[in-house]
């Protein structure tokens, strides 16, 4: 059965010393304004990209040399388990091992306030936004895996919060595979 994974980011990476210039260079590109992440754990400036809470993100971090620097996807699955699981069946490889992505304990009241005001439970809120893994693809093209917490749904528009694609935007996309299926085109 699918994953029906969500994309949540798209991280470009940038050096340290040129992350403000990085982050100008996309704010002009995008006409929004970007802001740091909520920890001190990752440097990473961000904005969100699209209704449904997408975000495009730079990342600023010293890189090893001969490092290279790899844009990637972050993807919002369901459960982390079975995601790992058959991603790697389906020839995944994992890079690292899971890591937790933590909010900055300076924020935790703000975002309690905001938590209880959208009916969010004392009991549902917690410190962290998920837990991430790092993978490759079949094609060696790197990505994440990101299982979020409850209380960080809303912030990512997925769980109850999750903004589908439109009745139109489905009919195209059928019109467009059967035009696809009808042309004489080289397999691929």
């Amino acid at each position: 059965m699918p994953l029906n994974a969500k994309l949540a980011m798209y991280v470009m990476p940038a050096e340290r010393a040129t992350l403000g210039q990085t982050t100008d260079f996309y704010t002009h590109l995008f006409g929004i304004k970007f802001c740091r992440t909520l920890t001190d754990l990752v440097k990473v400036m961000h904005t969100p990209i699209s209704i449904d809470g997408a975000m495009f993100c730079v990342e600023g971090r010293e890189r090893q040399p001969g490092e290279e620097a790899i844009p990637f996807a972050v993807f919002v699955v369901d459960s982390l388990d079975e995601s790992e699981k058959e991603l790697h069946e389906l020839g995944g490889q994992f890079i690292g091992e899971r890591f937790v992505l933590p909010m900055d304990e300076r924020v935790m009241p703000v975002h309690r306030e905001e938590m209880l005001g959208i009916g969010r439970h004392e009991s549902q809120i917690t410190s962290k936004i998920g837990i991430m893994r790092m993978m490759t693809d079949p094609s060696g093209n790197m990505l994440a895996l990101l299982q979020i917490d409850a209380d960080s749904q809303y912030w990512f528009k997925t769980g109850p919060y999750r903004i589908g694609l439109t009745v139109n935007q489905m009919a195209q996309w059928e019109r467009e595979c059967e035009l696809a299926d009808s042309l004489d085109l080289e397999p691929i």
